[in-house]
């Protein structure tokens, strides 16, 4: 019983995941963008520079480095609305989504999907159950 419980709560934390993920997805693509931009303003002031050189393959690291860890987040977040999206039963796909996915409150989904609220958490725990990470 214990490792049935231990089981879930990697569930939902893998689940919950996604909502931090995405956060981190947009900071990432605002550095990316604004280190973009002060570089191509760097280089048009300082082009023809040796030192300009160095500070060019510098900056190329840090954008591969920041692409890398982008792109790893981004595919654990498809890896989660996939694996959500496999599921058989609706309801339980809904309920996932629309909390871990999209962030609603129990309350929302329980207005949302016309469960009371006792039943969404019913319908929760099943989706629990049958999702497999």
């Amino acid at each position: 019983m214990n490792g049935e419980i231990e089981k879930r709560e990697k569930k939902k934390a893998f689940l919950q995941s996604y909502q931090a993920l995405n956060v981190s997805i947009k900071t990432l693509e605002q550095l990316l963008t604004r280190l973009k931009e002060e570089q191509d303003q760097s280089l048009s002031v300082l082009s023809g520079d040796n030192e300009t050189d160095q500070g060019e393959l510098r900056m190329t690291e840090v954008f591969s480095c920041l692409r890398k860890q982008l792109w790893e987040k981004n595919q654990i977040c498809k890896r989660i609305v996939k694996n959500v999206s496999r599921m058989e039963s609706e309801i339980e796909k809904d309920v996932l989504l629309l909390k871990y996915i999209s962030g609603y409150t129990w309350e929302e989904i329980s207005e949302m999907t016309n469960y009371s609220l006792r039943q969404v958490y019913n319908i929760h725990n099943h989706a629990l159950n049958h999702f497999s990470m």
